[in-house]
């Protein structure tokens, strides 16, 4: 099973950005990514170059791709 970061934005709508890369195997190796000083900036200039500018982060947190899929048919009614 693979985890992903998942991030969700402070905006109007709440805009989310998963990162498919890396993915990870575990969900500890997944968070332990989140607050690695070698791999954090990689995530955030990801972001900054996907937006052109820093955007405001809610929350980020680490979801396996089932319960990505999962979410993402709720929301939009659809088999993904």
């Amino acid at each position: 099973m693979n985890w992903l970061v998942v991030v969700v934005f402070a905006t109007l709508h709440g805009d989310v950005y998963i990162f498919n890369e890396p993915a990870w195997e575990t969900r500890e190796e997944c968070m332990a990514s989140l607050i690695d000083p070698e791999i954090q900036p990689n995530y955030i200039a990801k972001l900054v170059l996907e937006y052109g500018k820093p955007m405001p982060i809610q929350l980020i947190n680490c979801l396996s791709e089932e319960q990505i899929k999962e979410i993402l048919k709720q929301y939009t009614g659809t088999n993904i």
